[in-house]
């Protein structure tokens, strides 16, 4: 039976699906960007006296489970049934029955700065995310500027061979770079997510939200009483 890591944390959803390639030898993944497979071929003189042999790209190792991350916003680890609590979480409940149970994870009481940790597995002010977006200052622990050093799982999972999917809220770009301007670098797209659905800051309309698909808003027909997350993929 195929094992679950279940997590129950504070924030948005993210799903990690990984690509069935893999190479016929195990590539190092000590570091990354992993290169394509080593060329076996032949290059002769002529066609007739080579041999073709096309280099894979990356995958996930055989046997890799996919990944799927549920962070649910401003929750109490406690709450839902899974973790001892009064809300019935039947499904979740299920999913963590099959696996295993991770209870150490110190949140920061704040939905972004505790979603910047869960993403790069590091304390938040090394991701320069101390505070909220919107209060960002100048200085690197809190300048809300998650740096190209500070890998998220979506890039690590990404370059072991991954395709990665970010769908709901994204509270992690700087307040500044949020709109259809860009810079894009600290959208999903640009922290090692292939494909993002959601919206951008810390709230939205509950039933119109402000939408994106990867950096592109989404239309909204004129005769639409609702623009939905549940409903407009």
């Amino acid at each position: 039976m195929r094992r679950f890591c279940f997590l129950q944390c504070l924030l948005v959803c993210g799903l990690l699906f990984n690509d069935s390639r893999c190479f016929a030898q195990q590539p190092d993944r000590t570091r990354l960007p992993i290169p394509f497979s080593p060329f076996e071929g032949k290059i002769g003189k002529t066609y007739e006296e080579s041999k073709s042999d096309w280099q894979e790209p990356v995958a996930a190792p055989d046997g890799a489970p996919n990944v799927i991350v549920i962070l649910l916003n401003d929750v109490g680890f406690g709450q839902t049934s899974t973790f001892g609590g009064l809300i019935p979480t039947p499904n979740l409940d299920k999913l963590a029955s099959e696996g295993l149970r991770y209870n150490r994870f110190h949140t920061t009481a704040i939905c972004g700065p505790s979603r910047a940790a869960l993403l790069t597995g590091r304390n938040h002010h090394d991701t320069g995310n101390g505070f909220l977006m919107e209060w960002a200052t100048g200085y690197p622990n809190y300048s809300t500027l998650i740096q190209p050093t500070t890998a998220t799982i979506g890039r690590v999972l990404k370059g072991n061979g991954y395709a990665t999917w970010w769908y709901g809220k994204n509270h992690n770009t700087p307040d500044w770079e949020t709109t259809v301007a860009g810079r894009f670098d600290r959208w999903p797209t640009g922290m090692g997510f292939d494909y993002f659905y959601g919206f951008n800051a810390g709230e939205t309309h509950q039933y119109s939200p402000v939408l994106f698909e990867n950096t592109v808003p989404v239309a909204v027909p004129p005769t639409a009483k609702s623009n939905h997350a549940e409903t407009s993929v």
